[in-house]
């Protein structure tokens, strides 16, 4: 009987701005089978990540938005009590 080493397989990871790069370049068109050749990536994988990613762009979508309309809304209120600054200050 052979004895053999036990392989161990090593796992590359890869950062958070790596995955989002190839994701957008998933939605800018390239397929999945290229992308998974150029960068030495599994096409398993790189699904696994447009799924991952194409939730959280979302999210991120709707937070900017409610964030502008905030932004807008403090925007009016500020414009607001400068007004009513200049006329109680002019009254007194």
């Amino acid at each position: 009987m052979k004895k053999g080493k036990k392989s161990t397989r090593l796992y590359r990871r890869y950062d958070k701005s790596f995955k989002e790069e190839a994701v957008n370049l998933l939605k800018q068109g390239r397929s999945v089978q290229e992308l998974s050749d150029s960068l030495g990536v599994s096409t398993g994988l790189l699904y696994r990540w447009k799924s991952a990613y194409s939730g959280v762009v979302k999210k991120t979508n709707e937070e900017v938005k409610e964030l502008k309309r905030k932004n807008k809304q403090l925007i009016e209120e500020n414009e607001i009590l400068k007004k009513a600054l200049s006329i109680f200050s002019q009254s007194g």
